[in-house]
């Protein structure tokens, strides 16, 4: 059977908060891997990546069709050998199965998946409701040593419930949260309001040590700033800049201490977004 093209859930902050009040969530962790398409039809497995390339690992085969008289369709976080936090997707890539696979060379060695959706159980499912199809996959389903249904963290929340649950799991070092409505039906190819992600970005408490000049349409203007923290790491940063953020004296920037959002914290900080002028602060204050 080809690969059923993904239902999407939407970041929070592109739902309007009216729409989210409406109804109850349950929550999962959001582990920062690589999405895969699992098929068991007919004793034979086909494992899919995002992008509807295919791979193979024979033990995990042999133990689903060995183990599950029925036939399924399953949706799984790929996260290798790691613990899924963030940060963790860059050693998750699917690349090394794909190339072994078009080798005809045998994927054997540790590899750990979080089945976090069933599409199909001996028929269609997608118009079940997510609450029953959370029950289906804990019921049902036999799954081999490094194979776990990601566990449900948070049933029948409030969306406020669901943020805080959010901000304890980045606490934690996770992405966040991915929330379902208890009656969410799956709907191939479409990204719906009743699913979505909670993540809050990092902040960090930065120096200002400089600016560069804008080009193009700021030309004549900040392009970025040039920020250090107080491990010595330097960074340059110019999303989040307004037009008239843009248009200050240097001096304005220049020995504050800013406030940016991150996704993650590498050789530098990645993805870093301006969010302000930390006026409260000083340069002691994050030394």
């Amino acid at each position: 059977m080809p690969m059923i093209e993904q239902c999407k859930g939407k970041d929070i902050d592109n739902v309007a908060p009216s729409k989210l009040a409406r109804d109850k969530w349950i929550a999962t962790i959001k582990y920062d891997g690589n999405y895969v398409q699992i098929h068991k039809f007919n004793g034979e497995v086909e494992f899919w990546t995002s992008g509807g390339k295919q791979f193979y690992i024979p033990e995990i085969a042999d133990y689903l069709c060995e183990n599950n008289p029925d036939d399924f369709i399953i949706e799984c976080e790929y996260i290798a050998d790691t613990d899924g936090k963030l940060g963790s997707r860059v050693k998750c890539s699917t690349g090394n199965l794909r190339s072994n696979f078009e080798k005809n060379i045998p994927c054997v060695g540790t590899y750990k998946f979080m089945v976090f959706d069933i599409l199909h159980f001996n028929g269609s499912v997608m118009d079940w409701s997510y609450s029953d199809r959370i029950r289906l996959m804990d019921e049902e389903l036999e799954l081999p040593r490094g194979m776990t249904t990601a566990s449900v963290i948070g049933w029948d929340l409030t969306i406020e419930q669901a943020k805080e649950l959010a901000h304890s799991m980045v606490n934690k070092g996770f992405e966040g949260i991915y929330c379902k409505q208890m009656n969410h039906t799956y709907e191939p190819g479409k990204r719906l309001n009743t699913a979505i992600k909670i993540k809050f970005r990092p902040t960090a408490d930065l120096h200002c040590i400089d600016v560069t000049d804008g080009t193009g349409k700021y030309s004549g203007m900040i392009g970025s700033l040039v920020l250090k923290d107080k491990s010595g790491r330097v960074v340059q940063v110019g999303s989040g800049l307004s037009d008239y953020d843009r248009m200050q004296n240097p001096d304005y920037f220049i020995g504050k201490v800013i406030e940016v959002e991150y996704e993650q914290l590498l050789a530098t900080y990645i993805q870093p977004t301006f969010v302000c002028v930390r006026d409260d602060k000083t340069i002691e204050d994050i030394d």
